[in-house]
């Protein structure tokens, strides 16, 4: 019986045994899954997306493994977790508890969004916040590597949200803000304290008095400025989507730009049309995108208006690290969708009229304007009826100064269309009085524009840049300052430029072109350079106007190697776009009708293909459809073929180019900007002119960039 036990007690230890180490190799086991696991998590891109993007907002480690583990197995449900995160925390700081209540949040926003990832906010003021922003701007860093893309499978370098922010309640209107202290408070307020005050010596203490600046205007211009209006874009001809989207006024907006690839675009057009005589923002309930900022605008450039783009450069170069795509919308039907108006100010800008001075001036403007939130249609009338009266009131109070009554000023924009025709008309009754100031105010106010007013809006924008101030110099064959200048623009910067001795002049024939067009009113010739405040050339533009076409000819603009992809190519394009203006107007046009300029063809460039091939396409140049040949510029020297000829119409939305208009201004280049007497039996002209005879018009195409 012993034996027996014994035995039994034997195979119970042996089981045991067998047992106790099943045990330990399934907890070893376990333990190395666990760490194989662990790790395999913790070094994927999405464990270092987590880092990168949520650290900075707090999220631990705990809580980032119960992230890695919930969304392990869906590329889309990672990045939706990262966006509602960041749609959560605003980008400011959580603790462990609140992030544990967050990732429990997650998991039933997915559950109950799986198939439709919508997270709805009151309103716009929430992606306002810059905490959200900075959090933003890291997300689209993090996912515009390459590989990063390929990892989550991404294919669109915009790189579009999966999650879409639904805003219940915000105010549409096709408007976008301008230079506008408020919305850079902080880095621009000392800026805009040392303009004003800069501004403001130069007073009634003046000798010129009928020139100087008025302490009364320039506070009027520097408060309209720093509350930051807006400016109505051209609904009704022709709209490419751009609208603000916002919550009171526009110190509480959004931009954001109508899907154009969906109905919605013309929906939301035939909406504002439709309530056009009341001028109020639409209120609507509106599902955005979020995409990154830079990559979004430059797709979005193929479909806008040239007169746009100004608003689109300035998008693209502004605060916010994203760009919002309206994708769908509701109305609200409510009391204040049918009682309110919803924006800052309704405005009127005026600038001083200072003879043969072509450039816009900020410190030399009077903006009147009148609040306008959230007013009703008889206040909104009331008030722009206010704003005119206000200007008229300026200008008797002004001209009762006898050392006043011979001081010009001119019409320059208002805040829209309508304000604006209400202005004209008011004004032409005041011209037809007969009273002495209804006289002074014919005989010195202008209300014909003489330049776009987005060519104000950048003045302003150039005005209180921060950074060094430059200065542009529209050079005189007769000065000999300009003529050293000349030199020196020469042999620094343009003999780099133009590397091809066959698309090079002699600093010569550059100066005997500048003395011919000094000298003659057939035409107009510019060298305008860009310096820097210790006199640094930085840049240069060659550009002609011709009358009998009424187009400009920008032969070339020039900037200094090191100091490109800083905005520079951008500043002195402004200053040829408002040059050109100047000329048009001399000859008794409102302004050019077409502008062109020689684009080296990618196959031909030396030059980094894409940075100036963007450049010209973001200011809505479109290449013409023809073989283009610059003539040889010199007997010593061969044509030039690989060049295209590219144009823009910065006032129009016509894609069609007259055959006659292209024969007349490549005519007039080679006569007046290449010195060949007769163009029309050139090799180059007569190869062109063939090319395009039996065609009305020039097809154009977009540049490759």
């Amino acid at each position: 019986m012993k034996a027996v036990w014994d035995t039994f007690l034997y195979i119970f230890n042996l089981l045991s045994d067998f047992l106790n180490f099943a045990k330990n190799l399934m907890e070893f086991t376990a333990l190395i899954v666990s760490v194989i696991t662990f790790f395999f998590l913790m070094v994927n891109k999405y464990s270092k997306a987590l880092s990168v993007i949520l650290r900075p907002c707090g999220l631990n480690l705990r809580s980032k493994m119960r992230i890695l583990f919930q969304c392990r197995k869906s590329p889309v449900k990672k990045r939706a977790f990262l966006e509602f995160a960041l749609l959560r925390t605003q980008g400011h700081m959580f603790s462990a508890s609140d992030w544990h209540g967050l990732i429990n949040e997650f998991k039933v926003f997915y559950n109950e969004h799986e198939t439709d990832l919508v997270y709805s906010i009151p309103n716009c003021t929430l992606l306002i916040d810059e905490e959200f922003s900075v959090a933003v701007s890291r997300y689209f860093t993090f996912f515009s590597d390459p590989k990063v893309m390929k990892t989550f499978g991404i294919t669109d370098s915009r790189l579009p949200w999966v999650i879409l922010v639904r805003i219940e309640e915000t105010y549409v209107t096709p408007t976008c803000l301008l230079t506008g202290l408020l919305s850079k408070y902080e880095e621009n307020w000392s800026e805009f304290i040392k303009r004003y005050v800069s501004s403001a010596y130069i007073s009634e203490n003046d000798e010129d008095l009928s020139d100087n600046i008025l302490s009364n205007e320039l506070y009027l211009t520097f408060a309209w400025l720093l509350w930051g209006p807006s400016y109505e874009i051209d609904y009704q001809n022709y709209w490419d989507g751009l609208c603000q989207l916002s919550y009171g006024d526009e110190s509480n907006s959004i931009p954001a730009v109508v899907n154009r690839e969906s109905s919605v675009l013309d929906e939301l057009k035939a909406r504002f049309l439709d309530r056009s005589d009341k001028r109020y923002g639409t209120l609507l309930s509106v599902q955005l995108r979020l995409c990154e900022n830079r990559e979004f605008f430059r797709r979005e450039r193929s479909g806008i208006s040239a007169g746009n783009a100004y608003f689109y450069d300035k998008l693209e170069a502004g605060d916010f690290s994203f760009a919002a795509r309206l994708e769908s919308y509701n109305p609200y039907v409510n009391y204040k969708e049918k009682k309110y108006y919803c924006t800052a100010y309704v405005w009127l800008l005026f600038e001083q009229d200072i003879e043969e001075e072509y450039a816009f001036r900020p410190e030399k403007t009077v903006a009147f304007f009148e609040h306008a939130n959230l007013a009703d249609t008889d206040t909104y009338l009331f008030l722009v009826d206010s704003l005119i009266e206000k200007s008229l009131r300026h200008f008797e109070t002004v001209f009762q100064n006898p050392a006043y009554t011979k001081r010009k000023y001119r019409f320059v924009c208002g805040m829209n269309d309508e304000i604006e025709t209400l202005c004209m008309a008011k004004y032409r009754r005041v011209f037809e009085e007969s009273t002495p100031f209804a006289r002074l105010l014919k005989e010195n106010v202008n209300m014909t524009p003489k330049r776009r007013a987005t060519e104000a809006f950048a003045g302003f924008d150039d005005y209180f840049s921060t950074g060094k101030q430059f200065r542009y110099q529209d050079l005189n064959p007769s000065s000999r300052e300009d003529v050293s200048d000349l030199a020196r623009f020469y042999t620094e910067i343009y003999l780099d430029c133009f590397p091809d001795p066959n698309e090079r002049e002699t600093f010569d024939s550059l100066l005997n072109y500048l003395k011919e067009g000094a000298s003659t009113k057939d035409y107009q010739y510019h060298i305008v350079l860009l310096k820097d405040e210790e006199n640094n050339i930085l840049a240069g533009a060659v550009f002609d106007y011709f009358p009998q076409a009424n187009a400009g000819m920008i032969e070339f603009i020039a900037v200094k190697s090191d100091r490109q992809s800083a905005g520079i190519g951008s500043l002195l394009y402004r200053k040829v776009l408002a040059t050109l203006n100047s000329d048009a107007q001399r000859f008794r046009k409102k302004q050019p009708d077409y502008i062109f300029c020689e684009v080296d063809s990618p196959e031909h460039s030396v030059a980094d293909v894409k940075k100036y091939l963007y450049f010209w396409d973001k200011q809505c140049y479109r290449r013409l459809n023809f073989h283009y040949i610059q003539p040889a510029l010199s007997a010593s020297k061969e044509p030039v073929t690989g060049l295209w000829l590219a144009v823009t119409n910065p006032h129009t939305e016509s894609t069609d180019l007259p055959v006659r208009t292209v024969l007349q201004v490549l005519h007039d280049y080679m006569k007046y900007a290449m010195g060949i007497d007769s163009p029309r039996e050139n090799p180059a002209y007569i190869q062109m002119e063939q090319e395009l005879s039996g065609h009305k018009t020039v097809d154009v195409r977009r540049l490759p960039v």
